[in-house]
Parts: structure tokens; C-alpha cells; sequence
């Protein structure tokens, strides 16, 4: 029909599904790579905030605002709150079985804006319970 775009992804891991201009929406859906004991980074988006919005399941948010990161905050996702993470802030977040997640952003956003930090063993430990092998 004219006038709407409907759009459902329903694969695993990250998919942008829509920009427009300046912006995108992307959805993330619960995958291996994304369980607690999997994450092996920290990343941060140097040209733009990124916003999150659960909409089913349970997601962990963890951002640093330390330039060098030597631990994480945690945030728990509750549906119906957008959360924001402003341009600079090292984060990452842990999906559980069975969730769903919108992440809007600038189109723009991409791996040469968007540097990856591993995780040192204090930070993995911190975040998933067990020493990084």
C-alpha cells in the first residue's frame, strides 16, 4: 500500500532495516555472538548517540565514560525507555534468548567512526562472570 513501509526481521544477530537521510533503524535479535560469555569488546561511536529500545525479551547495556575503560555499568533494558548512548561512550550489551531490540542511529555510522576495544581481563570478568580465556 502507498504511504507505509512495513519492515519485520526476524534473523539472528544485527540488521539495518530502514535509513532515511541522516538516520537508520536497526534491529537486534538474540544470536550466539551477543550471550554474556561471547562478548569479547567494547565499542564507541564517534559521530553520533545511539538509541535502544527493548521490545521483548531482556538486553544488558554496559557503558564506560572512562577514556581507557577499567569497568562497566551496568543497565538493565526495560521496555517502553529509549536508552541513549551518547557519541564517545564505550559500550556493548548482552542479549538473552528469545530478544528483541531497535537501535537507531546516523547512517553514517560505520566500523571507521566506530572504534572496538577488546575487553581486558578485568572488564570480561566484571561482565560475564568467568576469567577471559
Amino acid at each position: 500500500m502507498d504511504g507505509i513501509e512495513i519492515i519485520k526481521y526476524s534473523g539472528e544477530g544485527f540488521r539495518a532495516v530502514m535509513e532515511f537521510e541522516r538516520w537508520k533503524v536497526g534491529i537486534f535479535n538474540s544470536a550466539p555472538r551477543w550471550q554474556a560469555d561471547q562478548i569479547t569488546y567494547v565499542q564507541k561511536h564517534n559521530k553520533s548517540d545511539e538509541a535502544f529500545v527493548l521490545l521483548k525479551g531482556h538486553c544488558t547495556l554496559y557503558i564506560s565514560t572512562e577514556e581507557t575503560p577499567t569497568r562497566l555499568t551496568a543497565f538493565p533494558m526495560e521496555p517502553e525507555l529509549v536508552y541513549n548512548i551518547r557519541k564517545g561512550v564505550w559500550h556493548t550489551h548482552v542479549l538473552e534468548d528469545d530478544t528483541t531490540v531497535v537501535v537507531v542511529e546516523n547512517s553514517d555510522t560505520v566500523p571507521e567512526n566506530s572504534p572496538k576495544l577488546p575487553l581486558p581481563h578485568p572488564l570480561c570478568e566484571a561482565l560475564t562472570g568467568i576469567p577471559n580465556p
